[in-house]
């Protein structure tokens, strides 16, 4: 990826780029845009935006997140992250995430938690596979009715993940270096999904509302059952028993 630069964006003319990547990644309506003056006052405040440029200088690619607290520890919030489609699959998510987890570090935190659809495989695959997070919660419809290109249509069920930036397997996986694979055990349970959600969704919403509620069920028990998702490969979710064998 030398071809593209990752920096902070502070000033207006970045962030006012910000909105319109955001309309391109999500197809958003111009209500839902997280507006240049919020991007410019979480800055002030701790806040971090972060954006990748192409060759030309062009804004291809950022994620936005913020510093918070729950249950009296502090965490780095990631809300949006996205890369518009011509650079996908050229690991400039990966280079983002690995900087928006620096700048989380020399804030001080350890923690980050960002949450994501459960039905999209490829986000299920970076998240738990490539960045090494894990999922134990599971929101139901957690934005309500959504308006956007890609969630228009079925309700908006979340898996929030936490990312322990300082675990052995995170800092294996920012180093580029392969962590083990998670083989399955007794303890580990396989979830399936479909590979394209989204097609899914655009040709049979009854479809994909069944999807979701069978999935929703499935990860309901399972968490209340005391497992988390712990990776993502084959197009099935592993999930483990919290506190089994250590992770790689």
């Amino acid at each position: 990826m030398d071809d593209v630069v990752i920096r902070l964006l502070t000033t207006l003319p970045d962030l006012r780029a910000v909105e319109g990547l955001q309309r391109e990644v999500w197809g958003m309506p111009d209500l839902d845009v997280v507006p240049t003056h919020q991007l410019l006052a979480a800055t002030s405040a701790g806040g971090v935006v972060l954006g990748a440029f192409d060759e030309r200088g062009a804004l291809v690619g950022f994620c936005y997140g913020f510093v918070g607290m729950r249950g009296g520890r502090g965490l780095f919030y990631s809300h949006m992250a996205g890369v518009v489609e011509a650079f996908r699959g050229r690991e400039v998510g990966f280079q983002l995430k690995r900087a928006q987890r620096e700048a989380a570090l020399a804030r001080g935190l350890d923690w980050m938690v960002w949450t994501y659809d459960p039905l999209q495989a490829p986000n299920a695959h970076f998240n738990l596979h490539k960045l090494g997070a894990r999922a134990s919660r599971y929101l139901v419809n957690y934005y309500g009715e959504m308006p956007d290109a890609l969630n228009r249509g079925v309700e908006s069920d979340r898996l929030e993940v936490d990312w322990w930036l300082r675990s052995q397997r995170v800092e294996t996986l920012m180093a580029g270096e392969q962590s083990p694979a998670i083989g399955l055990a007794e303890d580990t349970r396989r979830l399936e999904i479909p590979n394209n959600f989204d097609a899914i969704r655009r040709t049979d919403l009854a479809a994909a509302q069944t999807w979701r509620l069978r999935t929703r069920e499935e990860f309901q028990r399972a968490f209340a059952e005391g497992y988390e998702a712990v990776d993502f490969v084959q197009g099935a979710y592993l999930l483990r028993k919290k506190g089994s064998e250590a992770l790689p």
